[in-house]
């Protein structure tokens, strides 16, 4: 039997998700709180997972790593376990797909309905990534922004979205940037859906694992001359 897994590191949790590729039927779907040091956990958590379900590694045909937007390291150590996993194994295929896609599938929404995913983007700002869903698909639209406090209540008055979904854990920092924006037009979901990462259709099986979402870009600080 062969199976679809899916890995999602771009916030202060790790979420794992593998399907059977003949039933579709999801055999594992798991999340854990991993930051900082406790990262190094990653690699025999997957591992303790699919040993769990007796699912062999060679079985995992098809992996899927959540591409943000969110931490530049955890994201990349994600897609490096994937890339080490899958290395020079045929017949395996991979792809990156915005962690932003996930949350976006949970809701209902019609086709034609544009959606923010929305995400704390720390220093008193949030991450804004647009999706819309084109006849039954939820794909990026190709807009994201960073916004501060004196920005954010202009630019939601002028865009409007049928959607607004966020992560339960970004819910405070959310409020404090968008202060007098009612916060009750936002789904706030409790993890991300690891699951709905391998259902995504919004991406090719291109094994390119550094198309990851970066929507403010990494500061460089010079050096110190002491």
């Amino acid at each position: 039997m062969k199976y679809s897994a899916a890995i999602d590191l771009s916030g202060n949790e790790a979420a794992f998700a593998v399907a059977c590729k003949e039933f579709g039927e999801i055999v594992v779907n798991a999340a854990r709180p991993m930051t900082g040091r406790s990262s190094a956990s990653l690699t025999p958590w997957v591992l303790e997972l699919i040993k769990s379900k007796e699912i062999q590694l060679d079985d995992i045909v098809e992996w899927t790593v959540g591409s943000g937007p969110g931490s530049f390291t955890g994201m990349r150590l994600a897609a490096a376990l994937v890339a080490g996993i899958i290395f020079d194994v045929k017949n395996v295929k991979s792809r990156c797909v915005p962690t932003a896609v996930a949350l976006a599938s949970v809701l209902q929404t019609s086709s034609g309905d544009s959606i923010a995913a929305v995400f704390d983007g720390r220093n008193s700002e949030i991450l804004i990534f647009e999706l819309v869903n084109q006849a039954g698909i939820i794909v990026p639209a190709g807009s994201n922004d960073v916004l501060s406090a004196c920005d954010a209540d202009a630019f939601f008055n002028d865009r409007k979205f049928n959607h607004l979904v966020a992560l339960e854990k970004d819910r405070a920092a959310i409020e404090k940037v968008l202060d007098g924006f009612s916060i009750e037009q936002f789904s706030f979901m409790e993890h991300v859906p690891a699951e709905k990462l391998i259902s995504a259709q919004c991406a090719e099986w291109d094994n390119d694992l550094t198309d990851l979402v970066y929507i403010r870009p990494a500061v460089f600080t010079e050096p110190k001359t002491i």
